[in-house]
């Protein structure tokens, strides 16, 4: 078995290439073509920590592909990264253990940029011309660069918790695209209010973002729900929602805001209008009309651990 380490990959595989082949994933699974199980789950609050075991095989691929991400919480107290995780590839001819890559979590975010970008072509407004990403950790630091690299923007927004990652962030992307910074709560609100396409990936207990903030024609997509206990979006506003799309039901249900939208009782299963896969499939359309309020709920799925594996895969000649 082949050990490749993070260094020979990050940063290999081109951001339009890592939509590409996220798409082509969901594309699958929307044609029922994948094979994806359950994610394997720990909750561990004592600790605390959580375990994420997820895993497909999309056809055409030459590994099924089996991913174990974790996240220990006080780790930053021990000045070590919050997550991390690996990849290991079996054959999928054979199933012997083929390709083991140390991705220590870049993978898994960049397979959720893929798909934040993914929700932008299939939702957000065409003649919109800036945005508003709210989180600037690991996982915003490559959804900004989704956002730009698929969304002719003239400015980009950073709202965070902690105005100085949202600074040094905004210094990074400024290469790429005029970016400004708003701290505070209450600037969250107004700029909320303001933009038509915001995208939120946090790691957030309480929502972030209220119903009563958003108006007609907006798209959000929140990328930072992985777990029962994180939400990002008030319920209420999924009930606002003219187009609800997750990335699988059967998850967003359980760990997504759909979760908590369904505890409080703001909406029912059926408020959910297309899986992603659907859209990628064309089974569904997506954004029809300019008032539209639509939502992605992202909780991230096997088959884009599958698709972004096989594209590490191929950029190194493996």
């Amino acid at each position: 078995m082949r050990v490749v380490p993070l260094e020979a990959f990050r940063d290999r595989v081109p951001m339009a290439i890592a939509v590409a082949a996220v798409e082509q994933g969901f594309r699958a699974l929307g044609r029922g073509e994948a094979t994806l199980p359950d994610p394997l789950v720990f909750e561990l609050p004592d600790i605390p920590a959580e375990v994420h075991v997820k895993g497909a095989r999309v056809p055409g691929g030459r590994h099924i592909v089996l991913k174990v991400a974790t996240g220990f919480y006080r780790n930053r107290e021990r000045g070590l990264p919050s997550g991390d995780g690996l990849f290991l590839l079996l054959d999928a001819e054979t199933g012997v253990p083929d390709v083991l890559l140390e991705e220590h979590g870049y993978l898994t975010d960049l397979r959720t940029a893929a798909a934040i970008a993914l929700t932008l072509r299939y939702l957000a407004p065409r003649e919109v011309r800036e945005a508003l990403l709210v989180g600037a950790g690991a996982v915003g630091r490559l959804a900004a660069r989704a956002i730009v690299a698929e969304r002719p923007l003239e400015r980009l927004t950073i709202w965070n918790r902690t105005p100085a990652r949202a600074e040094a962030l905004a210094q990074e992307i400024a290469t790429l695209v005029p970016t400004g910074v708003a701290s505070g709560e209450a600037a969250l609100e107004r700029e909320v209010r303001r933009h038509r396409l915001i995208v939120t990936c946090t790691a957030s207990t309480t929502p972030l973002l209220k119903a009563a903030w958003v108006a007609r024609g907006t798209h959000i997509t929140s990328a930072g729900t992985g777990s029962p206990e994180k939400v990002e979006l008030e319920p209420a506003l999924l009930a606002r929602a003219d187009k609800l799309v997750v990335d699988r039901l059967a998850q967003t249900e359980r760990y997504g805001n759909l979760h908590h939208a369904l505890a409080a009782g703001a909406v029912t299963k059926s408020k959910v209008y297309a899986e992603l896969g659907d859209l990628a499939a064309g089974r569904l359309a997506g954004r029809e009309a300019p008032d539209e309020i639509t939502i992605a709920d992202l909780t991230g799925v096997g088959v884009q651990d599958a698709a972004i594996a096989q594209a590490i895969v191929e950029a190194l000649g493996l």
